[in-house]
This record gives structure tokens, sequence and C-alpha cells, in this order.
């Protein structure tokens, strides 16, 4: 597997972990990582095409995969970066990595699946003109043997 560096993605999100992220172990829980890549994404779709609750259409985790490649604990100071894997009719694949802040090399690297469902049926939909708007500026991701 190729393994992402900090250029190959071009927003970045904050990211400050809590005390209770760690496990018994001293590093952050797995999990947490999902959370932090929700964060992200959701906060970023946020600043830029308002409240994702008032959309037209509602996006749900279709998919998600992470790979962990390094540890990390409370109080470290990290952010996810992000980039578009692929922009769909009614989806947006985006590839994500946890990096210490300014780091070069990731702690863990993942993507996330939105589909979009209208919030009546549930079904599938076209995904919200604000958001495809906003997701075209992201970086394509290239293709990566072994990507996630």
């Amino acid at each position: 597997m190729t393994v992402p560096t900090r250029a190959d993605f071009a927003v970045f999100s904050p990211i400050a972990p809590r005390w209770n992220d760690n496990d018994q172990y001293g590093h952050l829980n797995n999990t947490v990582y999902y959370e932090y890549f929700d964060t992200a994404v959701n906060g970023w779709l946020t600043e830029h095409c308002g409240p994702v609750t008032a959309l037209d259409a509602l996006g749900v985790v279709a998919e998600t995969g992470c790979r962990y490649l390094s540890s990390a604990s409370f109080p470290a100071s990290l952010e996810v970066g992000f980039a578009l894997r692929r922009l769909g009719k009614s989806s947006v694949a985006y590839e994500l990595a946890v990096f210490p802040r300014g780091a070069r090399t990731p702690h863990a690297v993942g993507h996330f699946v939105h589909v979009y469902v209208d919030p009546a049926t549930r079904r599938p939909t076209v995904v919200p003109a604000p958001v495809a708007t906003i997701v075209r500026t992201l970086p394509k991701q290239r293709e990566r043997s072994g990507a996630l």
C-alpha cells in the first residue's frame, strides 16, 4: 500500500483529542478515528454549505474504512486531511488521513462514503447542488495500490 502524505491533501480540519478518547492501552481507541472523519467532513460541509440538516437530502454514511499506521494519544494535536475519491450521482467518497499537526506522514488513513437520501423515503437521491459544488474544489485523490 502506498501511504498518502500531507502533500496529497489540501483541506485540513484540526482535531483536539479528548482524555476519554484514549483506551486502556494509552492510545486513541480505533473507533475514535471514525468520529474524527465524521466531524471533519461534516464540519467542512457545514462551513461551506450551511447546516447539513438543512440540505435537500441527508448524507448517510454507507461505507467507511481505516488503516492504522502509528498510534496517537491525548493530548496530541491532530488534524484530518481530506480529498475527493469520487463524486457520483448520489454519493461522495472521501479519502481521509489523521495527521499529527503539521506532520508529513499520517497516523491513520481511511475513506468515508456519504450516500444522499431523500428525507421522507430514505431512498438515494442526487447529491445536493451546494455539496457537489464544494466537493469539486477538493483535490482528486489518485488511485493507490492497496488503497482502502
